[in-house]
């Protein structure tokens, strides 16, 4: 639906583009304006980037609106450092000019970085930025905008977060309160009434979260006549006014609860029930902050199988969303009892947690990067400002020649100015790698899970002539259940490839005692039934249950060529040979082919020169692209066959083996790892 739309907005920019090559005028700015709205309207958040840096270069738009716009599509992104540096940058840029363009732009970026340090809980960071920006509008006289009541506001609310509130803090929410209804009385604009409607529930909000729950009613009561008189105007969005009623309720009915009064509470509830936004997904969720002060515990558990729905088309698993909602999920159906739910809750927030700390990662250093970009550019800027002074210092020696000396004084103050700016330029750079640093230490604390399965992997073996051992193992999302091992004993090789099956700690537990258990029989046997017998009982008389792990153990001796082996579980290992690929059996195919074993069959066969086997666990036959498509043991076999006929050493061919995989999933994440181990007969 929005191509078109795209569309229309790029030919408007080529045309703009033209426009502002020679310079630009104030309709070609107000046209870049226009553009950038227009895209903002579409949601399209990376073209608003690409329009801000255009739009600058053609001088179409200053570089304060451009770094304001920057900081609005990074925000709406969710790259929330890159929106507070650009809106600090924007703040920085505009703060000396009286342009009222400018000033307009300053506001609005001030007003968004503090909404954006307020929600983040920095409240005396975000009170560092509202503070003088309402100061500095109060001192220009435009203190009857919006920006400027919403400073009041955030600066109220951001007190009382601190525990800071006083009569001050009230006289501010009361002064934003009149000039809201006074801008109302003048213009009669859905515009005035929704920025009204959206103070009076910061301050609602605030109050609420900070346990003010008289200062709460007085506020919601404002919060629902503001509410009544919207509703008698002509043409208004029901969805809206429906959406703002039953805030007004979930509010009024908090404050009520958390005052004794229960009764008035649950009336205001009831009344909330009414409301269609009750009735969906945001609107459950909305409502468990009275059913959890109410201590109903079992109609908010109830609501949270709406949290799903709630993030449909978002990205649901960041830590800011497991921290406010999964984690009050499970804690909702802990208190209503519903012990099956709050664990499945809770499997749910540990497996996100890897995707979440993931994501954190990568759009950290994404940010990072981009911020160092914007700081060297910044730096050019200056030096680029630096370098036309001094040119034009030149020009006026060679018209003043007796102004020399004046000049070189001032090219040595200029000089140690920008040597200056550069030398905190770089104090800059370096505390932001010192937090980086610190980040990414935070990181690999909780990654230990996933190294512990890197310790498990064997060393390479010592180069023969007769064989040669390699592997790759894959980690997946979920928690790393793959294994392989491989030693030399008397002239024989012992090896083994395993998956434990599930993905919960348990089954990480059982791999490493899989792991262990193979070295230890390996020691003392060379029958490979025995050893998949000693592994299981290890894992049955530890665990006490049916033990849950796929096995292929096998063992090669070097003299006769002979490969015994035994499984349990599903295992298609190939064997390959000159341009033939074959399965190796895992089931007898006659008394002679086999040692009988009450539980795992030993199988034997005979390797000829120059054969390569190939063991693979069920991850790497299923992986999955982007579109859903498994790749499957047919594809893999093929591919298998035709790295062999492009390289029959085991290095190289598992190499190619890996890259066609990878070329296949083309970056999408697994659920689960993917093992394969080559075995190579010389």
């Amino acid at each position: 639906m929005r191509r078109p739309f795209s569309i229309v907005t790029l030919t408007l920019t080529a045309i703009i583009f033209v426009a502002c090559g020679g310079g630009s005028s104030k309709e070609q700015r107000q046209n870049a304006e226009q553009a950038m709205e227009n895209a903002q309207r579409a949601r399209n958040y990376n073209q608003l980037l690409v329009l801000a840096d255009s739009f600058e270069r053609n001088g179409c738009l200053s570089p304060a609106k451009a770094y304001y716009w920057r900081g609005y599509a990074s925000d709406r992104m969710r790259k929330l450092r890159m929106a507070e540096f650009y809106w600090k940058t924007s703040l920085q840029t505009a703060a000396n000019s009286d342009d009222p363009e400018e000033v307009a732009t300053y506001a609005h970026s001030a007003t968004r970085l503090a909404n954006l340090l307020a929600v983040r809980g920095e409240y005396e960071n975000a009170l560092k930025a509202a503070i003088p920006a309402a100061e500095r509008l109060e001192a220009l006289k435009c203190d009857t905008t919006s920006d400027y009541m919403n400073l009041l506001i955030y600066i109220g609310c951001c007190q009382m977060g601190i525990g800071n509130a006083d009569r001050e803090t009230s006289a501010r929410f009361d002064q934003a309160y009149q000039k809201h209804l006074s801008n109302i009385e003048q213009n009669r604009n859905d515009e005035s009434y929704k920025d009204a409607i959206a103070g009076l529930i910061n301050i609602a909000y605030a109050c609420i979260t900070t346990e003010n729950y008289n200062q709460a009613l007085k506020w919601t009561d404002r919060f629902g006549k503001l509410i009544g008189e919207y509703e008698q105007r002509q043409g208004i969005n029901s969805t809206y006014t429906d959406k703002q009623l039953a805030r007004y309720c979930i509010y009024k009915a908090i404050a009520h609860e958390h005052l004794g009064q229960h009764e008035e509470a649950n009336k205001i509830y009831e009344s909330f029930l009414q409301t269609e936004f009750s009735k969906t997904p945001e609107g459950r969720i909305n409502a468990n902050e009275y059913l959890m002060a109410a201590n109903r515990w079992d109609e908010a558990a109830f609501n949270y199988r709406s949290l799903d729905a709630m993030f449909a088309g978002e990205d649901a698993y960041t830590i800011d969303n497991i921290r406010d909602y999964a984690l009050k999920k499970y804690q909702t159906n802990l208190k209503a009892g519903r012990l099956d739910s709050a664990l499945a809750v809770s499997r749910q927030i540990c497996d996100s947690l890897e995707y979440a700390f993931n994501q954190a990662k990568r759009l950290d250093a994404e940010e990072q990067n981009v911020i160092i970009n914007k700081v060297e550019q910044l730096t050019e800027q200056q030096a680029a400002s630096a370098r036309q002074k001094q040119l034009a210092l030149f020009a006026l020696l060679g018209l003043l020649f007796l102004c020399f000396v004046g000049y070189a004084v001032y090219r040595g103050h200029k000089s140690r100015k920008l040597h200056a700016a550069h030398n905190e330029l770089k104090a800059d750079y370096s505390e932001l790698e010192a937090r980086t640093a610190d980040k990414e230490r935070a990181t690999t604390e909780k990654r230990t899970a996933l190294e512990a399965q890197q310790a498990l992997l064997p060393a390479p073996l010592p180069n023969r002539n007769d064989i040669a051992v390699h592997a790759s193992l894959f980690s997946g999302q979920a928690l790393s259940s793959d294994f392989y091992d491989y030693l030399i004993r008397d002239e024989q090789l012992f090896f083994c490839i395993g998956t434990a099956q599930g993905d919960t700690i348990q089954s990480s537990v059982q791999m490493t005692m899989a792991w262990a258990q193979f070295r230890a029989a390996a020691a003392i046997t060379n029958a490979p039934a025995q050893i998949i017998e000693a592994i299981n009982s290890s894992l049955a008389a530890t665990n006490g249950t049916t033990p849950a792990v796929d096995l292929f153990v096998g063992v090669l001796n070097f003299t006769t060529d002979l490969l015994d082996y035994s499984l349990a579980g599903t295992f298609s290992p190939l064997l390959l040979h000159n341009d033939t690929v074959n399965l190796l059996p895992v089931e007898p195919t006659s008394p002679a082919g086999s040692s009988a074993d009450a539980t795992f069959p030993t199988l034997q066969a005979e390797l000829t020169p120059d054969t390569m086997l190939l063991f693979y666990t069920n991850g790497a036959a299923n992986i999955t692209n982007a579109d859903g498509k498994i790749y499957g043991e047919k594809r893999l076999r093929g591919a298998a066959l035709q790295a062999m006929k492009l390289n029959s050493q085991p290095a190289p061919f598992l190499n190619i083996l890996n890259k066609v995989q990878d070329e296949f999933i083309k970056g999408t994440p697994q659920a689960t790892d993917r093992t394969i181990l080559v075995i190579h007969r010389n």
